[in-house]
């Protein structure tokens, strides 16, 4: 609204609004398109969720062995090696094979669409740029440790066995005893105090039970679970936390309020991003295309360029894989007669309770795992201590990035989502936990800072000074260098500041 003031010359008004002092300043968190693949990404897309429902009931202990069989039936098998070897031959995983750049709709290099495709085609190889079995199975996420296996989180995620009941969370200062019982009741974690209940759970052997156990619970409480064990055992916070003073700025309530502030917002992102018109079809929607193009007698017509080209770079350079799936396929009862069935194979044992929360999984493991990143210590020596564990102690950092790949694993190896989109949802979870990261510490108006390393394995820091009337300003940097904050929306013109 406009006022006159009596200090105010004559035609000059005082335009009042904005935000108020002691107010939280607005998000302004950009949703990224989905990701754009040409069709040697969608080839290999396909192939690498082909190539997970072939391992399903493997055991992760073997996953690295290139001579480990996998028998589909009694008389088709194959190595770990040849799977690979089926994968390296794709244009996508090989840099000499991808012809120079041309129209988008028929080039094979991601180059004439985006950068940000040819990253998460170097994510999934080595430094000799080579795919390998462990790169294979890292998931989408660039620094989560040398060793191939799963979060240590997962083995002290305990299940309160509680029926689940969605409510407010308490207020921030809140007494803790409210916190644990609001915890248990919303997500089904628990708390164990050290020598009471820290059991280790039984450990994942397989992507079958990876798959079951990310499906069958809540996405929060893996990570309220690691959250209560890092409180209990006394883990200090980020020591930038502590650059104004003694104690650090936040409590274990502040902590546990900004991550259910940050699920609840990374939810509402997912739903918008998966409400959208132009998302990706499903790839089983992709598998069930690419059966019925070639059961046509003339498959290449009447199919948009994309889809053609996927199919003739599939079945030309992986031809032994199809014939697998094929077979898998058939030994599940689908039969298609004498051409090959393309299906994603299923997964009948381990069902979503809900569509819309396991479409917001990676965006919350990704926004949650960066708040486990920045919030605590996580510098070389820092180590939580698991219980049941040898040696030094666990790396806060690496597991929490383990974990948000494993989350992203359970949904590839489930053929509900690409790797593509898990890159995706990852780091917009990422950024969505920066932007309220930087609304808290703005609001605390004294100087602090974080520090963590991103998905991308860079150094990221986040720098909060005073700036005046109790607020502060936060900056961003990466690389040790600013930088703007990640997918924020920018306005195209200038703010009006005064009239």
């Amino acid at each position: 609204m406009t006022v006159r003031t009596d200090s105010a010359r004559a035609g000059l008004r005082v335009i009042d609004g904005g935000r108020e002092p002691g107010t939280p300043p607005t998000m302004s968190l950009q949703l990224p398109p989905p990701p754009e693949m040409g069709p040697a990404e969608l080839a290999a897309e396909m192939a690498e969720l082909y190539a997970l429902s072939l391992v399903r009931d493997l055991p992760f202990s073997v996953m690295q062995d290139p001579h480990c069989r996998i028998w589909i039936d009694g008389a088709t098998h194959f190595t770990l090696h040849e799977l690979l070897c089926e994968l390296r031959s794709l244009s996508w995983f090989d840099e000499q094979a991808l012809p120079a750049p041309g129209p988008v709709e028929t080039v094979f290099c991601s180059r004439t669409v985006c950068g940000e495709a040819d990253h998460r085609r170097g994510l999934r190889r080595n430094g000799d740029g080579q795919l390998t079995l462990r790169t294979l199975f890292r998931g989408v996420v660039g620094h989560n440790g040398e060793a191939l296996r799963l979060s240590a989180f997962h083995h002290t995620d305990r299940d309160g066995e509680l029926e689940l009941e969605p409510s407010e969370p308490p207020a921030s200062d809140a007494p803790m005893s409210r916190w644990l019982d609001w915890i248990e009741r919303f997500s089904g974690a628990a708390l164990a105090l050290p020598g009471q209940g820290e059991e280790i759970m039984p450990g994942l052997a397989t992507p079958r039970e990876l798959v079951a156990r990310v499906q069958q619970s809540h996405p929060c409480r893996i990570y309220y679970n690691a959250v209560l064990r890092l409180l209990a055992r006394g883990v200090k916070f980020d020591p930038g936390l502590h650059a104004a003073g003694e104690s650090a700025p936040v409590s274990a309530q502040n902590i546990l309020s900004l991550m259910a502030e940050t699920a609840d917002r990374a939810f509402g992102a997912a739903m918008r991003a998966h409400g959208r018109a132009n998302r990706l079809s499903r790839p089983g929607v992709f598998a069930a295309r690419l059966t019925a193009l070639l059961q046509q007698d003339d498959p290449m017509a009447g199919e948009p360029s994309l889809l053609r080209a996927c199919a003739e770079e599939l079945s030309g350079k992986a031809p032994n894989l199809l014939h697998w799936i094929d077979r898998m396929n058939r030994a599940f009862g689908r039969d298609a007669g004498k051409v090959p069935m393309l299906l994603l194979p299923p997964l009948k044992s381990s069902v979503p309770l809900h569509r819309a929360d396991y479409a917001a999984q990676a965006v919350i493991a990704g926004a949650l795992s960066t708040l486990l990143k920045a919030l605590f210590d996580t510098r070389r020596h820092a180590r939580l201590r698991m219980v049941g564990s040898d040696g030094s102690g666990v790396d806060i950092g690496t597991e929490a990035d383990r974990l948000a790949a494993d989350i992203a694993l359970a949904r590839s190896v489930a053929g509900g989502y690409f790797q593509a989109e898990n890159y995706l949802d990852l780091r917009l979870g990422e950024a969505l936990a920066c932007h309220v990261l930087r609304e808290r510490l703005e609001m605390l108006g004294q100087s602090a800072s974080l520090g963590f390393t991103d998905f991308n394995g860079a150094p990221v820091s986040i720098a909060v000074n005073p700036s005046g009337q109790g607020q502060g300003h936060a900056t961003f940097h990466r690389d040790g260098r600013h930088a703007p904050w990640p997918m924020e929306a920018l306005r195209a013109s200038t703010h009006l500041a005064v009239v």
